[in-house]
């Protein structure tokens, strides 16, 4: 499949994480983390997750996944969004690590 929009500045081939859950299409993105460092991370929004269930996809790949994460294309480093289901708005939240 060809994405027909994709808004990130970044090359679609930069590498970002996801969970398995996502990469597997079993659940949506539910959050997303734009690290302080400028990593994406995009993930189910499950609480029990450790590195087990973390995979490393391509931006334009998780694009591809859930072109509505198209929308907070632009959010800094340092900030998350979430919402409560795949119609829901995002939520910006600070992301910073202590």
């Amino acid at each position: 499949m060809t994405l027909k929009e994709y808004k990130f500045h970044q090359p679609g081939n930069t590498a970002c994480f996801v969970c398995d859950h996502v990469m597997n299409r079993n659940r949506p993105i539910l959050m997303v983390i734009h690290n302080i460092d400028g990593d994406w991370q995009f993930v189910c929004g499950l609480s029990d997750h450790d590195n087990s269930n973390i995979r490393i996809i391509s931006l334009q790949q998780a694009a591809e996944i859930d072109p509505s994460i198209n929308d907070i294309y632009e959010i800094p480093a340092g900030v998350g969004a979430d919402r409560e289901s795949v119609n829901g708005k995002w939520e910006l939240f600070n992301a910073n690590e202590d």
